[in-house]
């Protein structure tokens, strides 16, 4: 099967199929993006929020003479991962 250039100039179906094509393409980029920023605010809340819940076991554990190191660890890892996804959020963007 020969996929090479054509002989002959496309005519007008083979211009509309090829700008239907283009549309699908930036319609399925558009909707990918916006997919993307989605789950990237959901992330970001999700890990906000352990970090925030992990912060205060810990802080509740230390007070109460229980061990800490571990919601600390967890809350530590939660605001790295946090700040990791903005950095990378303000990367895309600029």
């Amino acid at each position: 099967m020969y996929t090479g250039p054509r002989d002959e100039e496309p005519d007008e179906r083979d211009v509309e199929l090829l700008r239907q094509e283009r549309e699908r393409r930036e319609h399925a980029r558009r909707r990918d993006a916006l997919s993307w920023k989605i789950v990237a605010w959901v992330m970001a809340g999700a890990l906000a929020l352990l970090s925030y819940d992990s912060g205060g076991a810990a802080l509740d554990a230390h007070r109460a003479g229980r061990p800490w190191f571990y919601p600390a660890t967890v809350s530590v890892g939660c605001a790295l991962g946090l700040l990791v996804l903005v950095a990378w959020a303000l990367r895309r963007r600029l």
